[in-house]
């Protein structure tokens, strides 16, 4: 039996709460100083996931009600401060990213970042990717934007398509299933 350990974010957040009450009193004394309200307080949180080969870290992204990537590694760590201000680094990620039709394109590295502001994952250190039909790209970096469903390539970019058909280049960008993308070398295209 497989088992995975699922790893994610966890944001705690203590809040105080104060209530006043007064009773009637026959003299008048002079008022207390009021006490300040407590305030809320973001409590930083580190978590850690450690996996095997066999058995590897698990970490989900949905957007709606779709998964939009799951990240398979050998260990995680992260840590977390408030609702969107985290951040976590992998070790050997095995991306899996998904686009609405439900075609994927699966990414290797040594290692990743996920932010938690934006869900975007940076890999670094030379990546490897292959899509459902067969396409392969390399670039020393990789980065997915959650909001956009892109791919961001830089370095060394060498997209070859399942035709054999080659593109190399400084830079790529493109959607999950390296259909619509565009590359170039030089300044911003």
């Amino acid at each position: 039996m497989r088992s995975e350990l699922a790893v994610g974010l966890v944001v705690l957040g203590l809040a105080g709460c104060s209530g006043r009450t007064s009773a009637p009193s026959a003299t008048a004394a002079p008022a207390a100083p009021a006490a300040a309200e407590p305030t809320a307080t973001q409590v930083p949180v580190h978590v850690v996931g450690q996996g095997t080969a066999r058995t590897p870290a698990v970490m989900t992204w949905s957007k709606g009600n779709r998964k939009i990537y799951t990240i398979r590694a050998l260990s995680f760590v992260g840590d977390a401060v408030g609702g969107t201000n985290g951040s976590g680094l992998l070790e050997q990620p095995h991306v899996t990213f998904l686009d609405k039709s439900g075609s994927s394109t699966v990414a290797d590295a040594p290692k990743a970042t996920v932010k938690q502001r934006d869900n975007s994952i940076d890999m670094t250190g030379g990546v490897h990717a292959r899509t459902a039909v067969g396409g392969l790209l390399t670039s020393d970096t990789l980065r997915y934007d959650a909001h956009s469903e892109r791919l961001y390539g830089e370095g060394h970019v060498v997209l070859t398509g399942p035709n054999g058909l080659q593109l190399t280049g400084d830079h790529l960008d493109g959607d999950v299933r390296l259909h619509d993308v565009k590359v170039w070398s030089g300044g911003h295209g």
